[in-house]
């Protein structure tokens, strides 16, 4: 069966001189993201790099899904993620895959007024990311804007 959403992480050996760059509270920033013109059952994959001082960004990932419809916005409450254990490390990647089934969890269509057969109208969404470290630091939100999703 597969997973609703996968979380992989990418080690990335760093010099120990460079870890006095990195800041206590985690940093994230979007690397890659696939097509943001998501069909029918079809997915999301964003690729996310962190750093850390301590290195123990290894508890949560949250995702946020923001439908910003014109007709039928919609904010859920963030839906978290635990990270799969690897050893401290103070820069890498997370790999984060998204299907249609998690991207539209709890959202009911907006129906198109006077279509005739009834279709719905496309998702539009920003998705936001934010990691947690060990020690309950959040890192600042990133957002992949604009994601159409067909409905």
């Amino acid at each position: 069966m597969k997973s609703i959403l996968s979380i992989s992480v990418l080690f990335i050996i760093v010099l120990a001189c460079s870890k006095d760059k990195f800041q206590t509270k985690p940093q994230i920033k979007i690397v890659s993201v696939t097509d943001k013109h998501i069909p029918f059952n079809g997915g999301i994959d964003v690729t996310l790099e962190f750093t850390d001082k301590e290195g123990d960004v290894n508890d949560s990932l949250f995702v946020v899904r923001e439908r910003i419809n014109r007709r039928g916005p919609l904010v859920r409450s963030p839906l978290p993620y635990k990270i799969p254990i690897f050893p401290n490390t103070s820069k890498g990647e997370f790999f984060v895959s998204l299907d249609y089934r998690t991207l539209t969890l709890n959202l009911p269509p907006i129906r198109i007024i006077g279509s005739n057969p009834a279709r719905n109208e496309p998702d539009t969404m920003n998705l936001k990311f934010i990691a947690k470290d060990k020690a309950g630091n959040k890192s600042d939100t990133v957002t992949v804007d604009n994601v159409i999703i067909t409905r």
